[in-house]
């Protein structure tokens, strides 16, 4: 475009500017300005995250320090005043009892520190409804009371988690933790790992029938063992039983049928597969469905026997031919039952899926746009559009009490919403670092 055709643009834009556009514009800079002056000369800082936390006595929790005007964190000094222990990469160990409180302090030098408090706490009474919200970056997991969300504790497992799924039968929560599965015995808060596995890096889990969990693999080439199933043994520990081959980079899994199906999407194969669980925990390939490009999060809908699954493209990967968005095949035999289906921009980024199916609502998660798109089953009309965080990721639904809950990613937030009347309830509720995946205990209590 030549100077002519810029300058003509300048100039249309400046006449769309009205006098009291011009003055604010004008108030915003001389207030930027001020700001500037009143922080110089900048002063270096150490912020701790989190602030105030609770850790379940015998577990470990992993502090953050963020600094600025300071150019690296290595020097920095962990102090613990009061019980247990603390490391110097911030990682504070609770004692076997609770409660206790202590004060965690991180100290740059020169006066320049900052300082958080942690208490111990007991793990919650039995049969409490139990938001469980898995994260990434630290490997923590963010444990609340359903409903209002207040915060009852957390615990660091000590590598970088993925999907979370609770068997209330056996009181567990089984979590992806790179290399290995990690069982988290819901009645003590307390976490056994199983043994790792060569070359292999666990996405997503999913609680089947009998005790069993499917957990995907997202290292696995096409045709290799992407799908394992692990069983918790009496003394807490995930130990292997099977493994079935899958797509290349299986990553979403639902399961419907009381947890005796499954589905997993394949994303670099681009593929849904449906398997079946036998009473020894032997998974069998039932069916195999091609979708677009990048498929990630799945739901099963057994009342109008339906598989949604949201195909999680960008113009990055496919360049023009890219197309995001949310695809609806028939139960068993998985051949399309609609035409792909517009979730948002497109840079929306569709990623999780979940159904009330109660209600006839089916919510998608756009990571890129920020958003819940939210369709009426089974006409898959579109009805609303929920405001999210930044980078929603794996939302989880409470079917029974008609309650969403979305992980922000980038937000470091979880968000609640009505899933009846689609109102949002709560929203921005601070967790861990990088919340990726959601789960709900006693679904079926008041």
């Amino acid at each position: 475009m030549g100077s002519r055709a810029l300058k003509g643009l300048r100039h249309k834009a400046a006449a769309r500017r009205s006098p009291a556009r011009r003055w604010a514009t004008a108030a915003v800079a001389a207030a930027a300005l001020a700001c500037i002056a009143a922080i110089a000369p900048f002063q270096a800082r150490v912020l701790l995250s989190p602030q105030r936390a609770a850790v379940f006595a015998g577990n470990s929790l992993r502090f953050s320090a963020m600094t600025s005007g300071l150019g690296s964190a290595a020097g920095l000094r962990w102090t613990l005043v009061g019980p247990g222990s603390l490391d110097q990469k911030g990682l504070y160990r609770a004692p076997e009892v609770a409660p206790s409180l202590a004060n965690v302090v991180v100290s740059a030098g020169s006066g320049i520190a900052d300082a958080a408090s942690v208490q111990t706490v007991s793990a919650p009474p039995a049969g409490s409804r139990l938001i469980l919200t898995s994260c990434f970056d630290t490997g923590t997991i963010d444990v609340r009371r359903a409903g209002d969300l207040g915060q009852l504790g957390a615990l660091t497992l000590g590598a970088q988690t993925g999907g979370i799924s609770i068997d209330d039968v056996g009181h567990t929560a089984l979590l992806a933790a790179e290399s290995r599965v990690v069982a988290l015995d819901m009645r003590r808060m307390r976490a056994r790992a199983s043994a790792p596995l060569r070359n292999v890096r666990f996405s997503q889990v999913a609680a089947l029938t009998s005790g069993f969990y499917a957990a995907t693999d997202n290292n696995a080439e096409a045709g290799a063992p992407g799908v394992r199933i692990f069983r918790v043994n009496r003394y807490g520990v995930p130990v292997l039983v099977s493994s079935a081959g899958a797509g290349e980079t299986p990553e979403g899994l639902a399961a419907m049928d009381g947890g005796r199906t499954f589905f997993v999407t394949n994303i670099n194969s681009n593929s849904v597969m449906m398997f079946g669980l036998d009473a020894f925990g032997r998974a069998r390939l039932e069916s195999t469905g091609r979708t677009g490009a990048r498929p990630f999060g799945v739901a099963a809908d057994p009342i109008h026997h339906l598989l949604f699954v949201a195909d999680n493209d960008t113009a990055t990967i496919s360049g023009a031919r890219s197309a995001p968005g949310l695809e609806v095949f028939a139960l068993p035999s998985l051949k399309r039952a609609k035409p792909m289906i517009t979730t948002g921009s497109a840079t929306s980024l569709p990623l999780g899926v979940a159904l009330d199916a109660k209600a006839a609502h089916l919510f998608v998660t756009n990571e890129g746009d920020g958003n819940v798109a939210v369709f009426s089953v089974p006409s898959m009309r579109r009805i609303a559009t929920l405001a999210a965080g930044l980078t929603p990721w794996l939302p989880a639904l409470d079917e029974r009490h008609h309650f969403l809950y979305v992980p922000n990613a980038r937000s470091n937030t979880i968000s609640m919403y009505d899933s009846k009347s689609l109102k949002a309830l709560s929203t921005d509720v601070p967790v861990c670092a990088y919340p990726t995946s959601i789960a709900i205990s006693n679904v079926g209590s008041s």
